[in-house]
């Protein structure tokens, strides 16, 4: 019964996200309180529920406040816009020229293996000139995907440590083992982002290039005689991203707080003109902020109530046993859907454990099945509503989850299947 009311809630959530029936914060909200109470819980544990979950956001959402916060007003002083220029001369109007840029930034942003880092770091820089090229905003998340699933994968990475954990394994032998397959989907993330490339050509990108010049013009003589503030902001920018990258005793969300103080004092002295930057930047930021803890409403109802779990085993059950030698292949062609219904911690250790133990009476390594579950699943990571750092993301461009996910994962399943099948034929999974 637990797990019945756990696939309808992610079934009906799911819906109204896509179809954009409800605003996300009060799905989050509502949904799982309503599937918990149907579920037996009273008050006093859904409560519990609640706290939990809250906890687990809190620090997400302290980051994402204050890193929308100090990109927009960094954008407002123009400290991107050489970045817009230099692509804009190099790219003209090639929508794949800026999409392979985006990916191959991702991958250079994610090295820390961190979700939040890599949104943080990859859209404000080129939002703004996939917004002057008339690419959707969707479309640069989208184009990120292939790159943040490879990077995700890294040894110091938190799916790998889990999947490792699991198998009983060390967690560089796992990495070794499956890089072949890494190799594949470090392939599949460019032809993601060529298909990015022709979705958007055809939805009309790439033809804003002729107003260019003169936005550029308006742009320059508001910023006249700030050279010296832009100079500081660019030190000030590079200087926070050693940090984030850095192994520090300071938490991300620390950094920016500092980093957006120091900035809003230099660029806006006048105390006046503080309150009202911080107001505006605290609107800017506040939907996102309320959806960041209605999702932590839903992650403690559905981790604390044994849902994802209950899932997890009904999902093996159903499955006919004439499959069980094989169970770990059929369960990746549906990896990246299981990631973001499940969750990231019980996709890895609630559902893994469980195959491992199906399939290896049959010869079928706890490596072979980690590897399996990590190349395929690692694709539905930044697009999986239940992952607190997409939301970094979404925020960031202003996309909403319904939208991201409407737009992403017609790409980013089939790219998973595709990556199952190769890995498959060069052995570094078993059928």
């Amino acid at each position: 019964m637990l797990a019945l009311i756990g696939f309808t809630l992610m079934i009906v959530l799911m819906f109204v996200l896509i179809k954009e029936k409800m605003a996300p914060p009060l799905a989050f909200i509502l949904l799982p309180i309503i599937a918990a109470a149907l579920a037996g819980f009273g008050v006093t544990e859904i409560s519990e529920f609640i706290k939990t979950g809250m906890k687990t956001m809190m620090s997400t959402a302290i980051l994402f406040i204050f890193s929308i916060s100090y990109f927009t007003l960094m954008s407002d002083a123009g400290l991107f816009d050489p970045i817009i220029d230099f692509l804009i001369k190099r790219t003209g109007k090639s929508i794949t020229t800026v999409l392979i840029a985006v990916l191959l930034t991702t991958f250079v942003a994610h090295l820390d293996g961190s979700g939040a880092t890599t949104f943080l770091i990859v859209v404000p820089a080129f939002l703004p000139i996939c917004k002057k090229m008339k690419i959707r905003p969707q479309a640069l998340l989208a184009a990120m995907c292939g790159g943040y699933g490879v990077m995700n994968l890294v040894p110091w990475g938190g799916p790998t440590m889990r999947a490792a954990s699991v198998a009983n394994i060390e967690v560089g032998d796992l990495y070794s083992f499956m890089i072949p397959g890494v190799i594949c989907l470090a392939l599949i993330a460019f032809g993601i982002a060529l298909i990015v490339s022709k979705i958007e050509k055809k939805h009309g990108a790439g033809t804003a290039a002729e107003v260019l010049s003169e936005e550029k013009e308006e742009q320059n003589e508001k910023k006249q005689g700030k050279k010296g503030i832009y100079v500081f902001n660019l030190i000030l920018t590079l200087a926070m991203l050693v940090l984030l990258f850095m192994d520090t005793p300071l938490p991300l969300y620390s950094i920016f707080m500092i980093a957006f103080a120091i900035a809003l004092i230099v660029n806006y002295p006048n105390a006046k003109q503080q309150n009202k930057k911080i107001k505006e930047y605290g609107t800017n930021a506040m939907v996102m902020t309320v959806t960041l803890f209605s999702v932590g409403v839903f992650m403690g109802v559905i981790k604390d109530s044994g849902m994802v779990e209950a899932m997890a085993n009904t999902i093996v059950a159903v499955l006919p046993s004439a499959i069980a030698p094989h169970m770990h292949w059929f369960m990746c062609l549906f990896s990246v859907p299981l990631l973001m219904v499940l969750g990231t911690d019980a996709f890895y250790y609630a559902l893994l454990p469980i195959i491992i133990g199906v399939v290896e009476p049959f010869g079928v390594t706890p490596e072979t099945v980690a590897a399996a579950f990590l190349l395929t699943a690692t694709l539905g990571t930044p697009v999986s509503p239940s992952v607190a750092a997409v939301y970094v993301g979404l925020g960031l461009s202003d996309v909403s989850i319904g939208e991201h996910i409407k737009y992403s994962l017609r790409l980013v399943w089939p790219a998973s299947i595709v990556v199952l099948v190769l890995a498959t034929v060069i052995g570094v999974i078993k059928f």
